[in-house]
């Protein structure tokens, strides 16, 4: 588990989340959702050890997050930001940097480290591609050679910032299935995701994140009752029948 206490984070002087108390569990995927500039990115650069925190605590599995080692930390946690590098080098050889956090000096890859990232190529869908260098890619092919990446890291949390941005519908419909794969493998996964539609479709928790502030965390069902996700994003939230989610003018 990670737990969040009191978490206050920004850059500078300037506090961009303010009091964040929550949890992200094993066995579950959470959406973090919220308007542009709302803190979303900062929450999961904290979790992930890339930004410190101006205050409060992070505890991954009991300890706190200042007393992981990298090697460590990385081998626990996993992140995939909004933003990657192109590079020329291939998508296999992308996805076995993955295998770094458990690599000695000089990295030398096993048998059960290329048995991992071929593994996580097949997971994605991109054996095909695998051996293609990234900067002959598509802005989706890269996307998801940079997912397979982050599983070949094999971290108990996978945090994803906006993961379906270059990807079409039915790359978009791969990822969902995924996620819920990697949860039901007991892995948590942790997106933040700005369609608000597939995150109430895929996730088992909803975090709304408003102005540096946690305005609703629980499930998605009970989102439907508290009102905080219609506030925030100036919609109506209704449920139908048959357990789908829309969102409507209010």
């Amino acid at each position: 588990m990670i737990e969040l206490k009191n978490l206050c984070a920004g850059y500078g002087k300037n506090d961009v989340l303010k009091n964040i108390n929550m949890r992200f569990e094993k066995g579950e995927i959470v959406s973090v959702i919220g308007p542009n500039g709302s803190g979303k990115s900062t929450l999961v650069q904290c979790c992930t050890g890339i930004l410190k925190p101006a205050s409060g605590e992070i505890i991954i599995d009991g300890k706190p997050i200042s007393e992981y080692k990298e090697k460590s930390l990385a081998r626990t946690v996993s992140y995939l930001p909004q933003i990657n590098p192109v590079s020329s080098i291939t998508v296999r050889s992308l996805v076995m940097h993955g295998r770094f956090p458990y690599l000695g000096y000089p990295r030398r890859y096993s048998a059960e480290d290329k048995e991992i990232t071929e593994n996580a190529i097949a997971a994605v869908g991109i054996g095909d591609i695998a051996d293609k260098p990234l900067s002959e890619l598509s802005g989706g092919q890269q996307q998801k050679a940079h997912i397979a990446m982050r599983l070949a890291q094999d971290t108990d949390y996978i945090f994803f910032d906006e993961p379906i941005t270059y990807l079409d519908i039915k790359y978009q419909l791969e990822f969902a299935g995924l996620t819920k794969r990697l949860r039901d493998s007991g892995k948590a996964v942790i997106a933040v995701l700005h369609d608000i539609n597939a995150a109430f479709t895929n996730s088992d928790k909803i975090a709304v994140i408003d102005n540096g502030e946690l305005a609703f965390f629980g499930t998605p069902e009970s989102a439907t009752k508290n009102g905080a996700v219609e506030d925030v994003f100036g919609v109506k939230l209704i449920k139908s029948e048959f357990g789908q989610y829309f969102f409507t003018e209010k």
